[in-house]
């Protein structure tokens, strides 16, 4: 009985340690945030969550500024960053140090979206790729975003043909992983670049699959790059004071950071809800 007790228990180390940390993440996440899959989007383990509750106390958005994060880094990012832009939450989201300030104050000269191209960056490096990537899309700070290295170039290349959305696919990518990713969850999400974006292997497939029925946002929590979920919008007002006004067509309906921000959206709409569509009637 007692080797039983034990294999069980084994088991259920195994069990627990092959379930993803989006998901692990979201469990912890659900009781604070209306937003637990762009908190949680990508996580390694439950920390974005134990990052909301001081992001709180600074901004509107701490779900996007704590979105995958490995530390409370964004939190001490968003600290350096507020006197330099109107949208520090973008650009310290992801951040593993203050390096995203100083990112933007060079990135300034170079682009309208320096919050953007340098969000998250452990560097300058998204500056040199934006330099690379302006003649090949017309959204070099969204594929270069916190970009390592020339990669997303790479990737873009690798990436056309293939999608609609190549800068989203291979914003900030390390290698052409997100391209495999892509050609492997096509048929399995309606969102393949955004669920691949960033992706450094075939991982944010098997959560996609491990995160069936536990929300309706798999592809924006098992992302990497889930939080560009919160910064692009479809057909976006140009007067819109956003960080980067894409007109993603359908089956990328992006809001800011999400139509509704009384609703849960991982979670089925109470009864009579109004389409949320119609909040943007007109624009």
């Amino acid at each position: 009985m007692k080797t039983l007790i034990v294999v069980l228990a084994l088991l259920s180390t195994a069990v627990r340690a092959a379930v993803p940390g989006p998901i692990d993440c979201y469990a912890a996440a659900k009781p604070l945030t209306s937003y637990p899959p762009l908190l949680c989007a990508g996580a390694a383990t439950a920390v974005p969550a134990a990052c909301f509750p001081d992001a709180k106390t600074l901004t509107d958005y701490p779900a996007l500024l704590c979105s995958g994060a490995a530390s409370n880094a964004p939190v001490d990012c968003w600290k350096a960053a507020r006197n330099l832009t109107s949208f520090p939450a973008l650009l310290c989201a992801r951040a593993k140090s203050n390096a995203p300030a100083a990112c933007f104050a060079a990135a300034k000269s170079l682009t309208d979206y320096p919050a953007l191209l340098c969000s998250g960056a452990a560097s300058n490096a998204p500056l040199a790729c934006f330099a690379a990537a302006k003649s090949v899309t017309n959204f070099p700070a969204m594929l270069c975003a916190g970009a390592e290295s020339d990669a997303p170039v790479a990737c873009f290349a690798a990436a056309k043909g293939l999608t609609d959305y190549p800068a989203l696919l291979c914003a900030g990518a390390r290698s052409s992983a997100p391209v495999d990713c892509f050609v492997a969850a096509k048929g399995l999400t309606q969102y393949p670049a955004l669920l691949c974006s960033g992706a450094v292997d075939n991982g944010p497939i098997d959560c996609l699959k491990a995160a069936a029925g536990i929300t309706d946002n798999p592809a924006v929590l098992c992302s990497p790059n889930g939080a560009f979920k919160a910064v692009t919008r479809e057909d976006i007002h140009p007067t819109w004071n956003l960080p980067y006004p894409m007109r993603f067509p359908h089956p990328y309906p992006f809001r800011y950071p999400f139509p509704d921000l009384n609703r849960d959206p991982s979670q089925a709409p109470p009864p009579n809800t109004p389409n949320p569509a119609a909040l943007f009637a007109g624009f």
